[in-house]
Parts: structure tokens; C-alpha cells; sequence
């Protein structure tokens, strides 16, 4: 058995120091730059999420009013929790307006979660068709 001995260049035993910083540099950037976005596409989901629930709710709530009788329709106020979140439901029935024998309804849905105080309203009429 021979046994071969091999001669080493200088420079070719693996990486310097200065690589071994730039390689770390380069993924800490990459990695604060994904960390930094995953944080924001949760915080938009979760403002998306209370603003489909809000929506949801003020167009369940206009659906409830619309049931009643012309004379049944007065303003209301309720809370409502959905999905870990408390909604406030305020209901506005404003007699002849914008006419005589119509009512403004505006229903605003409001709450306060990790994305600060937000609100969401709609706007109907209804007629008295009896009148």
C-alpha cells in the first residue's frame, strides 16, 4: 500500500472569515426583510377579517330593520362579538327625510381592534307605501 500524500493550495481549506460575515450579513437582510412582510400580511388579514365582519354585520342588521313595519323602523344601538371582536351596531332611522313619508336609515358598525378605531356605514331609505 502507497499512501498518497497530497499537497494543499493555500487559500483552498474552506471559507474565510470575511465570507463566513458576508454569507451571515446577507441572510439576516433577506430574513428581517421576510419577517418584516409576514408581520404586515398578518396585520392587513386581520383588519380585512374585521371589516368583512363588519360589513357582515350592518347588512344583517339593515336586513333585520327591513322586516319591520314602516312605523317599527327607530334607531338602535347593540353590540355585537364576532371572532374574538366586540362590534358596536348603532341604527339611525331619520323620519322624512330626504321627503315626506321616507326614512334615512344608516347603520355604522364600529370597533376598535390592533388596527386602531375603524368604522363601516351603510345608507338606505324606506317608503311608507300605505300613505
Amino acid at each position: 500500500m502507497s499512501t498518497v500524500t497530497r499537497k494543499r493550495r493555500a487559500g483552498t481549506r474552506g471559507f474565510t472569515l470575511v465570507e463566513t460575515l458576508a454569507a451571515m450579513t446577507l441572510f439576516a437582510l433577506a430574513a428581517a426583510a421576510i419577517s418584516s412582510m409576514a408581520v404586515t400580511a398578518t396585520r392587513r388579514t386581520t383588519e380585512n377579517r374585521h371589516a368583512m365582519s363588519a360589513a357582515f354585520i350592518a347588512q344583517r342588521e339593515m336586513e333585520h330593520l327591513r322586516g319591520l313595519d314602516y312605523a317599527s323602523l327607530v334607531s338602535e344601538s347593540l353590540s355585537v362579538p364576532l371572532g374574538g371582536q366586540t362590534f358596536t351596531v348603532n341604527s339611525v332611522v331619520t323620519p322624512d327625510a330626504p321627503v315626506l313619508n321616507v326614512k334615512t336609515v344608516v347603520v355604522t358598525v364600529t370597533w376598535t381592534g390592533p388596527e386602531g378605531s375603524k368604522s363601516y356605514a351603510i345608507t338606505t331609505y324606506y317608503t311608507d307605501v300605505t300613505a
